[in-house]
């Protein structure tokens, strides 16, 4: 369960309760502590660093966040190398996709002594009591589970011998072909990564008509928040001598879009960031599908840090075309910031909004 608090600011923010049940036990974890870090940590305050902790994270604001917070941490795929010390707590809200779940927890049961302790917290909706079980069984135990407050559960899980078998990861750290025509390729911890997202192919689809509006075809184009690189892909179907910068805050989508824009020899740039934060321009066209899934209280930030980074990365009188749900009121914002806004079609509940600096 999320609850939503209010910041200095003013702004409504959520609040996970199986993130705040977790800190409250980091006080009393055996060190040293591992902890594995995920999308529910973004914009919520972390505790206080504590000595001998070593934090993973494939989100680069969430890595920021934690060292920031002066956390050891470690941003990539959750490639934990071998050399890491030696651990005796790991600690970890689950995260939406079940393999990772799994490939994580394989990964604290396999590195954990004999009597290291698994500390998992998360809502009945998200598994938890089902990972827990997993868990416990392949290590020779049962889990034990205990409610908190906003419908937050709690599961230690101690180790008592090494692991029988594996949890099924769906091979996680692999980057596999998703679709063939055209080839495409993707991997467990990219969001969507079974599928080509409706509202990217809603752009691609009326892709043709927003190009009809530049005077000159665009030479340099951004995608931001790009995922795997299915934007990029398609759109280099149509735009074949243009030079692409691809962003995204995920390492894991960094690493499946590398692959994609190398089969099909897209001349590139990748730039692991957060909303496009450090990147230079200009480019002369953004395409942008944003992660708004994240949730209401959070769309709203969210579409202003996508169209100023919009506007910055731009060159003058350079255009973007971002594709939202239709309840994202992304033409009035860009207004502010945008010569023009318009949306060019509402279908299936997404728009397409065209703008001009």
């Amino acid at each position: 369960m999320a609850k939503l608090r209010h910041t200095a600011s003013g702004h409504e923010v959520q609040t996970d309760t199986a993130l705040a049940a977790l800190y409250q036990q980091f006080p009393a974890f055996e060190t040293p502590v591992w902890w594995f870090a995920d999308e529910h940590i973004a914009d919520m305050p972390v505790p206080a660093a504590l000595p001998n902790w070593q934090c993973f994270t494939n989100r680069c604001d969430i890595a920021d966040q934690l060292r920031a917070g002066h956390y050891q941490t470690d941003l990539g795929d959750f490639d934990i190398a071998a050399d890491f010390d030696q651990v005796q707590t790991v600690c970890y809200r689950v995260s939406k996709e079940k393999a990772l779940v799994h490939y994580l927890i394989n990964q604290a049961l396999s590195r954990l002594p004999i009597d290291g302790k698994l500390v998992l917290s998360g809502h009945k909706n998200d598994g938890l009591h089902s990972y827990a079980k997993k868990a416990a069984s392949v290590v020779g135990t049962q889990a034990h589970i205990k409610k908190w407050d906003g419908g937050a559960y709690l599961a230690t899980v101690v180790k008592l011998q090494e692991p029988t078998e594996s949890l099924d990861d769906s091979q996680y750290p692999v980057i596999r072909e998703i679709a063939s025509a055209p080839q495409l390729f993707s991997k467990p911890g990219v969001f969507g990564w079974q599928k080509q997202d409706r509202g990217s192919a809603l752009l691609i689809e009326h892709l043709p008509a927003f190009l009809s509006l530049f005077s000159t075809p665009p030479k340099r184009v951004a995608d931001i928040g790009c995922g795997y690189g299915y934007i990029s892909v398609r759109a280099a179907e149509l735009l074949t001598d243009v030079e692409w910068l691809l962003t995204d805050n995920n390492a894991s989508a960094i690493l499946a879009a590398r692959k994609n824009c190398e089969v099909h020899q897209l001349k590139h740039e990748l730039v692991l960031a957060d909303c496009a934060m450090g990147i230079n321009g200009p480019v002369d066209m953004v395409l942008c599908n944003p992660p708004f899934h994240q949730g209401f209280a959070v769309a709203g930030s969210l579409t202003d840090r996508f169209l100023a980074a919009a506007h910055r990365l731009l060159a003058s009188r350079g255009r973007a075309m971002f594709v939202v749900n239709q309840f994202i009121p992304l033409e009035r914002k860009a207004l502010g910031l945008f010569r023009e806004a318009t949306v060019l079609i509402e279908q299936d509940g997404f728009k397409l909004v065209a703008l001009q600096k």
